[in-house]
Parts: C-alpha cells; structure tokens; sequence
C-alpha cells in the first residue's frame, strides 16, 4: 500500500484538534504521515499535537510536528507541510474538520480503478455535531480545470492527489482562497478529479471569514489576476461568471436538512 501523507494546520486548535486527528488514524487505510503544522498558537495546540504523536506513533502511522515562529497563514503553513511530505499522495484536512472512516480507502481505490491522478468528494456541514449535519454538499462526478475555474467546486478536506506522478503543488502567497488556486494547478496538469458521491468528510461551519463569502470577493479576483496570470478584463469577466456559478448553480449542489 501507498503512503498518504495528510496535512493538518493547526491555529488556537486545542478544542477540536483531537477529534480531526482522531479521524484520520481512524482510516481503513494504511499506511498514514501525519503531518501538523502550528502557526503560532496562544494556546495548547502544538503541545497537544506533540503529546498525541509519541502516544500514538506506530509501524502503520507515522507523526511529523512542526510549528512556525509567528501566526503566518493557512498557505504558508500548508506549505511547511507539502515540504515535509514523503507520501505518493498528499491529502488536507484542517484541525475542526473530520474524515468519514472509508475516506481514503474510497479515494484511492476510485482513482487506481478510473485511472485519475486527483480525486474529491461530496461533504456534510456541521455547526454543532458532526453526527447531525445541517446540510449535505453534492459534487459533480468529474471536476475539470474549466468548471472549478467558474467556482470553487472542491472542499479542500476531501482532496487528494497523487505526489508521486504529479509533483508536489504548493499554496500561493494569498492569505485566502490559496487552496482554490494550488487544486487549478493540479487539476490543470492531472486533467479531472473525480467525483465521490457520498460523503466522505464532514466540515465545520464556523460564524468567521471561512462562512462569509462575500468577504472573499478581493481573494476571488487574486486567484484571477495574481496567481493565473489574467488580464484584468478577462478576470473581470471570470468574476462575473463566478458570481453566477457561485449563487445559481453550486448553492443549488447544497442541500439542507
């Protein structure tokens, strides 16, 4: 079996840190890198991450724990850890969200079957308990560079791609929508990500910016403009599709309980 490496950033965690770490050594899969990255925490995070790692290292799965010295961002962070990847594939899960326990063992025998070098999947949102989910996002069963051009279609907690024949992709210096911009880059090489139906991870919905879309108008444009390269006017465009992708088409992919 392929080493999956996983990257956890971690940031005043302490609360949920446990419960996401838990569900990745819960896997069906093995072998397992774990690999968390604090960035600069007030609290408990990275001393727990520590202590978690001696208790539960093993010949199956493997810890990696770093830190960075200031609060530096989720892509800087993120990227500390794709330096420390040894594993064939690289998978991203944050430190409140969850995997399903098949997560992993659903994805890489769907990308060995259907011949795919990236995979993603459907997903539960949460605001209290992850065992009752206020709604369910639905996936398209093959994401292309050109469709999550128009919006960004894949969760980042049920990503993963394959390191060994894809190189390693790396986050751009944006302080949001960085893992938006790093899955075009991989999916602009790789071609397709498929398309899991059912869900495979659970996110946590929280009151701050990752739950306030249109605070992310500025970092939308970036991805246009600064990291692909686009003219103005044709990211002016793509922003305008972006909106209608965003509010008639992928909110229609979500369903409420």
């Amino acid at each position: 079996m392929s080493l999956v490496s996983v990257i956890m950033p971690t940031y005043n965690s302490v609360k949920t840190v446990k419960e996401s770490i838990d569900s990745i050594v819960s896997q069906t899969y093995r072998p397992l890198e774990i690999i968390t990255i604090d960035d600069g925490s007030d609290d408990e995070s990275y001393a727990f991450a520590k202590a978690y790692a001696l208790k539960n290292s093993s010949s199956e799965i493997s810890f990696i724990t770093l830190k960075n010295t200031s609060n530096s961002g989720a892509g800087i962070t993120r990227n500390k850890g794709i330096e420390a990847a040894t594993g064939t594939y690289i998978a991203f899960l944050d430190a409140d969200d969850l995997w399903k326990p098949k997560k992993l063992e659903i994805q890489i025998e769907a990308m060995k079957s259907q011949n795919a070098l990236a995979c993603y999947g459907a997903y539960e949102i949460f605001k209290s308990a992850p065992d009752q989910p206020d709604q369910f996002h639905q996936v398209v069963r093959k994401l292309t560079f050109e469709k999550l051009l128009k919006a960004n279609y894949l969760g980042n907690l049920t990503g993963i791609y394959n390191a060994e024949k894809l190189g390693k992709f790396y986050m751009p210096a944006l302080r949001k929508r960085q893992d938006w911009a790093m899955w075009l880059d991989v999916l602009k090489k790789a071609g397709f990500a498929i398309g899991i139906q059912e869900p495979i991870a659970s996110y946590r919905l929280s009151n701050g910016l990752s739950a306030n879309k249109l605070d992310l108008i500025k970092y939308n444009y970036a991805v246009y403009r600064s990291h692909l390269g686009y003219s103005v006017i044709k990211s002016t465009i793509l922003m305008v599709r972006f909106f209608y992708e965003q509010f008639f088409v992928k909110n229609r992919m979500k369903i409420t309980f």
